[in-house]
């Protein structure tokens, strides 16, 4: 007969599991916000190498997922995505999220520059124009697929700084 304080090999793996993938959702919640499934996988059967060949991507991703979440983290199910080079292994190393919010290439700060300075004309401070209209100048002169919101954020601050006043509407 076993003593009852003897774990099966299987608790032990699964206890093992548990406490990498805790310590790898830690990790990501103090430095980002969102847990990437196939960058965690990747990390997380490193670490595990041989030891359990049986847990599925799906389960890993399922465990992961739900603990992320549990801690307030987003989720990029993103398994796949990437091509399994030795360029997403060297990838592993670096400190910089994987995901990142794709660079703009028209310069937005310098066309709201642009658009601004031309309101700051004694002239054109008898009708200002609206935050809209600055929007929609600041979409045709760069392309810009920024939120409405953010661009009025960008406005706001560059006509503080400029001591340009803008109306609310139309």
């Amino acid at each position: 007969m076993e003593p009852k304080d003897v774990q099966e090999p299987r608790d032990i793996a699964a206890r093992r599991l548990s406490m990498i993938i805790e310590q790898y959702v830690g990790a990501r919640k103090r430095r980002y916000d969102f847990v990437s499934t196939d960058q965690a996988a990747r990390v997380i059967r490193r670490i595990l190498k041989p030891a359990d060949p049986a847990l599925s991507d799906r389960k890993l991703d399922d465990m992961v997922a739900a603990l992320a979440v549990k801690n307030g983290l987003a989720v990029v199910f993103d398994r796949g995505v990437r091509a399994p080079t030795d360029a997403a292994e060297a990838d592993l190393n670096r400190k910089e999220p994987t995901m990142r919010a794709p660079t703009e290439t028209p310069d937005v700060a310098g066309a709201v520059d642009a658009i601004l300075a031309a309101q700051a004309t004694p002239l054109s401070q008898i009708t200002p124009l609206s935050m809209r209209a600055v929007i929609s100048l600041l979409r045709e002169r760069t392309g810009t697929k920024r939120s409405d919101a953010d661009l009025e954020g960008l406005i706001a601050k560059k006509a503080a700084v400029l001591d340009v006043h803008l109306s609310r509407n139309g």
